[in-house]
């Protein structure tokens, strides 16, 4: 249970949040910016050092194998992506590596650090980062940092790219600052309140880019890319089965439950808090389009209802 403290620090002040659970990709060499464009739903090619993206990869199926951050640098390109995934995804991208001037290994040494709340950019002591997924290397209370503007945290966010040797020290630096270090559990409710999935546990391989809302995960100009074929089919030719939604419960269903319309499953709730901030037990899910309308009134396995309603958050403004 999130406690109120921790509630003001993500709303009001600053709370600092572990992300070390994400996992991390770098990406070096010449050809590094091309080479990953036709891996990715999101455009890569035209990323200038400072700029970034958020997009997902995909199997020549173009079903999801991980959602992706991107940050490019001078000589580099680093990526959060999906709990886990490194490995896989970095064992992934090799398969394709022929002529390519390009080296793909799990970024280590670096840890990720979120800083969430109103008060987060007047602590850290970081520049205006206008544009979506931005980023800069800055000094922090006198250690070295990548601050990249986040909005996957449901509030004003940003992440911290730290060398590892330097994280806690960083840590109890801005807590002196006034920051407060929150847990997951607390960033998991503001995410969820937000409305904004998670791979591995909303959705995953089984899902298509589009069953998750994110429109701007994916470009439909950007040409070719592993999968392109079957997401833009799914985009002009109409549409996905499942819908990401958002579900009000009358009770507090476990994780997992079955949500049932007209008497079939139409999905299962995939993230499920008690949120301090609406009084009431929230969720996602991702649902079949009968059952999807905002509105609709379906069944929850083990008693009680849901009201399905609109993912509140999917444009991630932070203003």
């Amino acid at each position: 249970m999130t406690t109120p403290l921790e509630d003001d620090h993500l709303a009001l002040g600053c709370g600092i949040a572990d992300l070390s659970w994400r996992g991390g990709l770098e990406l070096t060499g010449a050809d590094r910016l091309r080479f990953l464009h036709a891996y990715v739903t999101c455009d890569v090619k035209g990323l200038a050092p400072g700029a970034g993206a958020y997009g997902f990869f995909t199997t020549p199926q173009g079903r999801i194998l991980s959602d992706a951050i991107l940050a490019a640098q001078d000589d580099r390109l680093w990526l959060e992506v999906g709990a886990g995934q490194e490995e896989a995804l970095a064992t992934h991208l090799r398969k394709y590596v022929i002529a390519d001037r390009v080296e793909i290994r799990p970024l280590e040494g670096v840890r990720l650090l979120a800083a969430v709340g109103f008060r987060a950019a007047e602590i850290l002591g970081v520049p205006e980062l206008a544009a979506r997924w931005s980023h800069a290397r800055v000094s922090i209370h006198g250690t070295e940092v990548l601050v990249q503007r986040r909005e996957l945290a449901g509030a004003a966010a940003w992440t911290l790219w730290v060398p590892e040797a330097e994280a806690d020290g960083l840590i109890e630096t801005l807590a002196a600052a006034g920051a407060r270090r929150v847990g997951e559990e607390a960033m998991e409710v503001l995410r969820v309140e937000a409305g904004i999935p998670r791979f591995g546990q909303d959705y995953g391989p089984a899902n298509f880019p589009q069953e998750t809302g994110i429109e701007e995960a994916v470009s439909y100009t950007k040409g070719c890319y592993l999968g392109q074929e079957i997401v833009a089919r799914i985009h002009y030719r109409g549409g996905v089965q499942n819908l990401l939604r958002g579900v009000e419960f009358d009770g507090e269903p476990a994780v997992g439950a079955s949500l049932l319309y007209e008497g079939r499953e139409a999905g299962k709730a995939t993230s499920v808090v008690r949120s301090p901030v609406l009084g009431k037990t929230v969720g996602l899910a991702i649902l079949h389009k009968r059952a999807a309308e905002p509105g609709t009134v379906v069944e929850v396995e083990g008693g009680g209802t849901a009201e399905v309603t609109v993912v509140p958050a999917l444009d991630w403004q932070l203003d």
